[in-house]
Order: structure tokens, then C-alpha cells, then sequence
């Protein structure tokens, strides 16, 4: 077989070809994630409703129950009442201030959104875990008479509270593990978009 390339020729029909470039994103795109925003912002609410809800149990706690039971409980429910707050700040402030929807702005709020939906699977398995230590506490200060626990805090607790807590934590990491794997097909798809720095 003759090696009588013309690789002259060939180096210009290569260069004439067309490349690829960014289209911009149809009306199902920008729906799509125009209404992740909008569900971001309702479960912003919702959780700054519940943040609201814990500020006023730890209030009634602390006046109308006033021993130190009732205080340490108060003191839990407003730390888990300003984590709640906060996380729901820092999670969902990102993605309802995106504002890049070119298709490549499109895969980026995905890889973020998907990102920041694994930073609040986990500060809410942290928080279910401290509900879980605090109704073990419970018992423990129980068993030891450090103070005298109501029969209805520890049925509430043990029997409705921790199960549910352990139950959400093994269901989020279920749901983390697909989280993950769609954030590494996003990010290699995300890196696609990217300028080639050595170009």
C-alpha cells in the first residue's frame, strides 16, 4: 500500500472542519432549573419555619419548666435552632443566586446544586445523630438519678425520635452515594465546558 498522504492538504481540510460550540439552552433546560430554585427557596422557608418553631419550644421550655433539665433541653433546641438557620443560609443562598444559564452555566449549576444537596445530607445526619446522643443522655441521666426524667420525654425520645433519626441517617446515605456518583459524572461533564489551558 503507497504511503502518498497529502498530509498538507489534509491539515487544511482538518482546519476548515466546524467545531463545537456552546448552543444555548432550550426552554427545558431553564425550566428545569428555574424550578430547582424556586424548590430551594421553599425549603429555605420551611427550615427557617422550623429554626422559628425550636426558638419558641426552647423559650416555653426555660419559663414554664424552670429546672436545669429544662434549661440544658432550651439550650439544645436554640443551638439546633441557629445550625438549622445557618446551614439553610450557606446551602441554599448558592444556588438561588446563580444567574449563569448558558449550557455550560447549566452543568455547573448542577455540579453546585448537587454539591451543596451532599453538604446538607450531612449536617443533617450530623444533626440526627446529636438528637440521638441527646436521647441516650436521657436514659443516662435516668439510670444515674442525675435528674428526674419524665416517663412521656423518654417514651417521645426513645421510641419515635431515635428510631426516626437513625432511619433518616441510613436513608441519606443512601441517598449520598447516588449524590456522589452523579456530582463525578457532572464535574467530568462540567470539565468538558472548561477552556483548554494548554490551548
Amino acid at each position: 500500500m503507497a504511503d502518498n498522504f497529502d498530509f498538507a492538504a489534509l491539515a487544511k481540510s482538518w482546519q476548515q472542519q466546524p467545531t463545537a460550540t456552546e448552543l444555548p439552552p432550550n426552554s427545558a433546560d431553564l425550566t428545569q432549573a428555574k424550578q430547582r430554585q424556586a424548590e430551594q427557596k421553599w425549603l429555605m422557608y420551611g427550615e427557617w419555619f422550623g429554626a422559628a418553631v425550636m426558638f419558641i419550644a426552647a423559650f416555653w421550655l426555660a419559663f414554664n419548666i424552670p429546672d436545669w433539665l429544662s434549661y440544658l433541653s432550651a439550650l439544645f433546641l436554640i443551638s439546633g435552632a441557629l445550625s438549622s438557620a445557618y446551614v439553610a443560609w450557606t446551602v441554599h443562598k448558592p444556588i438561588l443566586e446563580y444567574d449563569n444559564w448558558s449550557s455550560g452555566g447549566l452543568v455547573q449549576f448542577r455540579a453546585r446544586a448537587c454539591t451543596l444537596t451532599l453538604r446538607y445530607y450531612l449536617y443533617t445526619q450530623l444533626s440526627c445523630a446529636a438528637l440521638v446522643v441527646f436521647a441516650g443522655l436521657l436514659w443516662l441521666m435516668q439510670w444515674w438519678q442525675i435528674a428526674q426524667v419524665t416517663p412521656t420525654l423518654l417514651v417521645f425520645y426513645s421510641l419515635i425520635v431515635a428510631p426516626l433519626c437513625l432511619a433518616a441517617i441510613y436513608h441519606l446515605q443512601q441517598k449520598k452515594k447516588q449524590k456522589e456518583s452523579e456530582l463525578k459524572q457532572l464535574s467530568s461533564l462540567a470539565e468538558d465546558f472548561q477552556p483548554d489551558a494548554e490551548l
